[in-house]
């Protein structure tokens, strides 16, 4: 009866142990966009480079031009901008080291961007 009980115990102690979930692997926070700068693509195709200055503001530059009429907002992996009053118009997340998301235009153009880090 005792090498009964035992093994009765052993199974009791010993199933919850193998039958416990995996922990989540814990999601690393985005980094904050501020001070930092990204390069994609344009709807044309065109190289395309964001700074994303401190004050919410944006300086975007492609095709051998640069403006200052943008902004953008981040909230955790979220990012979301705006150019030229919000002509054009981005929402996207963090994906690994890049930020992935889709553009549009008022004209109705929609476009996948995709955004990645300038290393300094």
């Amino acid at each position: 009866m005792p090498r009964c009980t035992f093994v009765v115990l052993a199974v009791l102690v010993a199933t919850p142990l193998f039958a416990a979930p995996r922990l989540k692997q814990e999601k690393l926070a985005a980094p904050p966009l501020a001070g930092t700068s990204w390069v994609g693509k344009t709807a044309e195709g065109w190289d395309m480079t964001i700074d994303f200055l401190a004050d919410g503001g944006m300086r975007v530059s492609y095709n051998q031009t640069s403006f200052t009429k943008a902004s953008w907002k981040q909230d955790g992996e979220k990012v979301y901008y705006e150019m030229n009053d919000r002509y054009c118009e981005f929402e996207g997340k963090f994906i690994g080291e890049a930020i992935d998301g889709q553009t549009h235009n008022v004209a109705g153009r929609r476009w996948d961007t995709r955004l990645t880090q300038v290393k300094r």
